[in-house]
């Protein structure tokens, strides 16, 4: 299915966020910066703000709740929250 193939590859790309926000910090940025880089900055840029990008009432309510940084390799993910709902836990 044409549709599960493009939503594949687009989860594909936002798995490498983190990572690619972390070598932004290794390279000079500041972690707030990267952060907002990849959350709130990409909303805006997409003109999906009102939906996505903080945590606001009214939101989507997608977390990742992280041990130890979200935007380095030794940050481990403990829940994954979708829609308010846990669906994973570590």
């Amino acid at each position: 299915d044409v549709r599960k193939r493009k939503q594949e590859k687009e989860t594909k790309y936002l798995q490498g966020l983190p990572v690619f926000a972390g070598m932004a910090i290794q390279a000079g940025m500041d972690s707030f910066e990267a952060l907002k880089a990849i959350t709130i900055n990409a909303a805006e840029h997409l003109g999906l703000q009102d939906r996505v990008g903080s945590l606001e009432e009214g939101k989507d309510a997608d977390i990742v709740i992280t041990e130890g940084s979200p935007l380095t390799l030794e940050g481990k993910v403990k829940y994954v929250l979708i829609d308010g709902r846990i669906v994973v836990e570590k």
